[in-house]
């Protein structure tokens, strides 16, 4: 009899216990933003803290010669938008991202000289990347913290931004549906 009533006893303590769980949990997942938070519509997926410098910011001053060997200048890369892509060679999400950028660089309506590939090494061999991006972007590769990344504010990979004229972000992102209503 001592026994179930032990039993009843461990049952009730373990229910409670899990009942304030999930309370919690609820009120948790209650304060994240997107469909099941107060703070409105969800994120696009893929939407991650900012990778670079945030919409609004102002590139800071580079210079950095490209794979072809031309000097490009920064925050004013082109008259008009730029489409701008970062890229390093260890990163899975890079892998699928690099074909969709080389898709939206393809049908850039400002070409080539629009549009700004920067791939990040640590020595490994990105010449796939370069040679893949080369024909539709000028390519600046390049070792993390150097010209273009500090100047863009890199913190992670893929970035992705769309820039005005003066080198202003337009839109930023981790996947192409972030910045291709701003080119």
């Amino acid at each position: 009899m001592y026994f179930v009533a032990a039993l009843v006893v461990l049952v009730g303590v373990v229910c409670t216990l899990d009942l304030l769980f999930t309370v919690r949990l609820t009120r948790l997942v209650r304060a994240l933003p997107g469909p099941a938070g107060p703070s409105g519509p969800p994120a696009l997926p893929g939407r991650l803290p900012d990778l670079m410098l945030p919409v609004g910011e102002v590139v800071g001053p580079f210079e950095a010669v490209t794979a072809d060997g031309e000097v490009r200048r920064g925050p004013t890369l082109t008259p008009g938008r730029t489409l701008v892509g970062v890229f390093t060679k260890n990163c899975p999400p890079c892998a699928e991202r690099v074909p969709q950028f080389l898709e939206a660089a393809k049908n850039h309506p400002h070409g080539r000289d629009a549009v700004l590939a920067v791939l990040v090494t640590d020595g490994e061999d990105v010449s796939d990347y370069r040679d893949t991006l080369q024909p539709v972007a000028h390519v600046i590769v390049e070792r993390k913290g150097e010209a273009a990344t500090k100047a863009l504010g890199v913190r992670g990979y893929p970035a992705l931004a769309v820039l005005d004229e003066r080198g202003g972000i337009l839109a930023a992102g981790t996947i192409m549906a972030h910045v291709e209503p701003a080119l």
